[in-house]
């Protein structure tokens, strides 16, 4: 009889193949590996932000008894730094940040959107928020545009009027799971989610009829934040769903719970994640013999150090004064790409920076590279996906880890500029 560890080691490559395949098809277009803009100078060439200064607003959890995304902060502001010094600033302005950590509270959330209200700032980024839509829905109603990594919320994605995602929240939270059942020919997916507004919004919502659609029956096991033993939770996904797969979102403690309940369980099917679950912690806290094989889905080929787009990250932290953030964890990335993303939005933005002509700008982009996205491309207001309006990547990474919790290789799917 094979052990888990071994018949994942001897599936690997094949897995990775037919996960590239499916997830390309389901976020429609054949993936093709994106052009790369390397540079021998990876911060770019010097271009001062010489104009009138802009306002813009960050909204973090920041870092509470269960999420710790503390690193957001130091992250965005060196991000933004490095905007005004080599990027020109946004539009010719140079970038002010108001930041406002919610504590992952609905009632705080409020109250850092009214902050960003009487601070006039000209647009926002959220995080990975756990309460995103508390601090969005006032923001939208004002006519605020909001740049998100990406939500799972359905009514930030379905705005059409001025939310922007940067990234692809389908092709982990639905695509790669449902892909995987459909290659296995399971006929069951689980999802193993921190219940967080945030989170579950869109297992709540949504996924349900997009896995009835696929012909997938679908389970989902939300789990309260700071639970430490998920043991009985995963004892009856090991008994009700023994093949899999298992879908686990959340942050690095929660998924650590998860995977050692999973194991403890006896569960020997297959497993697949967000990016969002794996650091150094995870790593050190989860047998290698578990971690080897599962799959993720991501935006930004962080376990990379020789990418480009990473070394360009880890420039711009080092030189900015974030060099401390741990560079294992998405949870940076995503800011940086948020910021970013709202940066690359506005490139044509000419004159006063102000909602409006954000909006205007973002809304007509052209095509254009993410950074520290291993070359992935964005284009809001494309049509990107019909019913998530506000998504602006179609693509993504595929990859499978190693038995050190790392991803051996990334393969681009999905990045398949629009139709005019």
């Amino acid at each position: 009889m094979f052990g888990r560890a071994h018949r994942r080691r001897a599936a690997r490559g094949v897995i990775l193949l037919l996960l590239v395949a499916v997830v390309a098809g389901t976020l429609s277009g054949t993936g093709a590996a994106a052009t790369r803009t390397q540079k021998n100078n990876v911060l770019g060439t010097k271009n001062v932000a010489k104009g009138s200064p802009v306002k813009v607003g960050v909204i973090s959890n920041g870092k509470t008894p269960t999420i710790d995304n503390s690193q957001e902060t130091p992250v965005a502001e060196a991000t933004a730094q490095w905007i005004n010094e080599y990027q020109g600033g946004m539009g010719g302005h140079p970038i002010q940040l108001v930041i406002c950590n919610d504590g992952n509270e609905p009632g705080k959330a409020v109250d850092c959107a009214n902050q960003m209200l009487q601070e006039k700032v000209v647009a926002v980024v959220i995080g990975q928020d756990g309460v995103a839509e508390s601090s969005w829905r006032p923001l939208h109603d004002a006519g605020v545009p909001v740049f998100n990594y990406a939500s799972g919320n359905a009514s930030m994605a379905s705005d059409t009027a001025s939310t922007f995602m940067v990234a692809n929240p389908r092709a982990s939270l639905f695509s790669l799971p449902a892909g995987v059942a459909k290659k296995a020919k399971s006929k069951k997916v689980s999802a193993v989610i921190i219940d967080v507004p945030a989170a579950t919004s869109f297992y709540k919502e949504q996924a349900p009829t997009l896995f009835k659609q696929q012909g997938l029956d679908f389970e989902l096991i939300a789990v309260a934040a700071g639970t430490a033993d998920m043991t009985p939770q995963m004892q009856k996904v090991a008994s009700g769903n023994p093949k899999g797969p298992v879908f686990v979102l959340g942050n690095d403690t929660f998924c650590i719970a998860a995977f050692n309940g999973l194991r403890t369980a006896g569960y020997k099917g297959t497993v697949t994640a967000i990016p969002q679950c794996f650091s150094d912690a995870t790593r050190t806290a989860v047998p290698a013999d578990f971690l080897s094989g599962i799959q993720i889905a991501a935006t930004a080929p962080i376990d990379n150090p020789k990418d480009p787009s990473m070394k360009q990250y880890y420039a711009v932290l080092d030189k900015f004064g974030a060099s401390s953030v741990d560079k294992s964890r998405i949870t940076g990335v995503s800011m940086f790409q948020g910021i970013t993303g709202l940066n690359i939005a506005t490139q044509n933005l000419k004159g006063e920076a102000t909602p409006q002509s954000i909006i205007a700008a973002a809304k007509s982009m052209p095509w254009t590279e993410v950074p520290a996205t291993g070359g992935l491309h964005a284009q809001c207001g494309a049509s990107i996906q019909q019913s998530n309006p506000a998504v602006c990547m179609p693509g993504s990474l595929a990859a499978t880890l190693g038995p050190d919790g790392k991803a051996t290789k990334y393969v681009a799917v999905g990045d398949t500029k629009p139709a005019s």
